[in-house]
């Protein structure tokens, strides 16, 4: 992606971003809306919202892509998964090969019946509290991520994490996965 292209992006995303800010907030159409935001910004084939637990646990409240559905009210146990490996380390995590990454929640994805291939695990986070993270799954056209591509998912989910706080906390609810 040439330099024009990508500033684009960074626009676009930006721009969707600040329009959060304009009007009221409500939670869980926020975390629909930060998906498609970072779908933008990384193009996917899947991406899902995960709120953090008192414990430390995941559970997704929002989801995009084939099985979306099947995914909402999923639970992670703390530190499961790429996803688990983010909420403790609080940084993003790339992996363009998901199967050869021993952190990744194989058996989960296989019961869904989806490949995860890559993806990308950001946390969301206010005043050093973990709200959150997000993945982004299969990149489109590559599996390799792109440092600028990292950037603008970090800077989303930065404030991803005041807008989460000006709303209240993603309340999780649903089932053990």
């Amino acid at each position: 992606m040439d330099s024009a292209a990508r500033l684009s992006v960074k626009n676009v995303v930006l721009e969707r971003l600040l329009c959060l800010f304009s009007g009221p907030i409500e939670a869980g159409r926020l975390q629909d809306d930060l998906l498609d935001i970072a779908m933008q910004a990384i193009p996917c084939e899947a991406s899902s919202f995960f709120a953090a637990g008192a414990r430390g646990d995941l559970t997704i409240v929002a989801a995009r892509g084939k099985v979306s559905e099947q995914l909402k009210g999923l639970k992670l146990k703390k530190g499961v998964g790429l996803a688990g490996a983010c909420l403790a380390d609080r940084r993003i995590i790339a992996v363009s090969d998901v199967a050869s990454d021993p952190r990744h929640a194989a058996a989960f994805a296989k019961a869904l019946g989806f490949e995860t291939r890559s993806l990308v695990a950001a946390p969301v986070v206010h005043d050093g509290k973990a709200l959150g993270v997000v993945e982004l799954v299969n990149k489109t056209g590559s599996n390799e991520f792109q440092r600028h591509e990292l950037e603008l998912v970090e800077r989303i989910m930065r404030t991803a994490g005041d807008l989460l706080a000006r709303a209240g906390e993603p309340k999780p609810k649903g089932r053990r996965g």
